[in-house]
């Protein structure tokens, strides 16, 4: 953990430094004024230190979407791309300049507030380095990023960008034409909205790349490992069936049931399911505890997400937060308690209502539910959809 923490220090003050003297080098190669040097150096020093900041506070919080914390180098290398095109855009017209795509690209191999940081940030230098003092211009690219930063963090692993694309590049024109026609005290003609125009079919292309390649290299590689760790036959399963018949039958039941409510309810049904499958894995070095649990996980390289569900249920130090949690917790009691009645006469006649909204009502007076994420809203659903699988609860006789 020592290493890491000093190769992130080193990686940080590398992004600051880097920034720092790129912005120095574009402004003697611009031709500007000690003063000016100066004033961009600082400038670029304090938004290079805000983007390292909100960084690492997103590494200690796990706050990085997907998988970044892993593969923090696909931000240095986006980063590092983008601070040469925000040197190089001064000598384009200023309605030619792509930073709708840097912020989302920031933004998707970091986090929101990330991307955010680092696009301004480098809009700054551009914008300092074109000699413009209008702050209309930063709050127009601003906006148009922002709007592209909103949108693009509302997809799910389906990854459908169609309608997102469209109207990010809809706004990012409608904010170019502002600049051009609005601002401009000249008779409207075709060429106001021809280099936006242009700027847009630009942005759809490199877009159309970047998500090509964010797809394949991020949301299908999780998607896959996902379908090969929620598989009922892969060799951690199996090496619990082997073990222990009775836990892995456990771990499927609890598995479904997590599958059907975190479906329904919107949440990240594969990390749910895969906390159904191995919340009891730790048996297989003796006891079913987090201590165990991580050993395994961490010995077969498992997603962050599913292990940090998994703390938050098996070790009795954490408070549960997480929606999944939540749903594994009541899965995992409800097939527990149904199994447990079944052993003692499995032709039992049960009221399964009952016994489900007694679960609940055990739950939510032991004071389990006060620090989660989960609302009472979703806590009633989950109550309907538990209550529907009735006929399923028959295969635990």
């Amino acid at each position: 953990m020592g290493k890491r923490k000093n190769k992130n220090v080193l990686w940080e003050v590398l992004i600051i430094v880097a920034t720092v003297l790129v912005g120095i080098l574009a402004s003697w190669l611009y031709g500007k004024s000690i003063y000016e040097m100066v004033r961009l150096a600082i400038l670029a020093m304090i938004a290079s230190g805000c983007v390292v900041f909100s960084l690492e506070t997103a590494i200690e919080r796990g706050q990085l979407l997907y998988d970044n914390e892993e593969n923090l180098h696909r931000f240095t290398v986006a980063y590092s791309c983008s601070l040469a095109c925000s040197v190089i855009f001064p000598l384009l017209p200023e309605n030619g300049w792509i930073f709708l795509v840097i912020y989302i690209g920031l933004m998707l191999f970091s986090n929101q507030l990330t991307g955010l940081c680092a696009g301004s940030g480098l809009l700054l230098i551009t914008l300092l380095l074109f000699g413009s003092n209008s702050a209309s211009l930063f709050v127009l690219y601003f906006f148009g990023g922002l709007v592209g930063i909103v949108l693009f963090s509302s997809l799910h692993d389906t990854f459908k960008v169609g309608m997102v694309l469209f109207v990010s590049l809809m706004i990012q024109f409608l904010c170019l034409c502002i600049n051009s026609i609005l601002m401009v005290n000249e008779t409207l003609h075709i060429g106001m909205i021809l280099i936006p125009a242009v700027n847009i079919l630009i942005c759809l292309i490199l877009l159309l790349i970047l998500l090509r390649y964010f797809s394949v290299t991020v949301i299908n590689k999780t998607r896959d490992l996902y379908m090969d760790i929620n598989d009922p036959e892969c060799p951690l399963l199996v090496r619990l069936k082997e073990h222990s018949k009775e836990e892995y039958y456990h771990a499927v039941h609890t598995a479904y049931l997590c599958d059907r409510i975190a479906k329904r309810l919107s949440m990240d049904d594969a990390v749910a399911k895969a906390g159904g499958y191995y919340h009891k894995i730790g048996i297989l070095l003796g006891e079913s505890n987090w201590e165990n649990a991580k050993t395994i996980l961490e010995e077969y390289d498992y997603p962050k997400t599913v292990q940090e569900v998994l703390k938050e249920y098996l070790d009795k130090e954490q408070q549960l937060v997480k929606k999944e949690t939540v749903v594994l917790m009541i899965a995992d009691t409800v097939i527990s308690s149904i199994s447990y009645l079944f052993s003692k006469d499995p032709k039992a006649q049960m009221d399964y209502d009952k016994l489900i909204s007694a679960v609940f009502k055990k739950k939510f007076e032991s004071g389990l539910f006060n620090y989660s994420q989960i609302s009472l809203g979703e806590l009633e659903e989950m109550k309907k959809i538990l209550s529907e699988e009735r006929l399923y609860y028959d295969f635990l006789r």
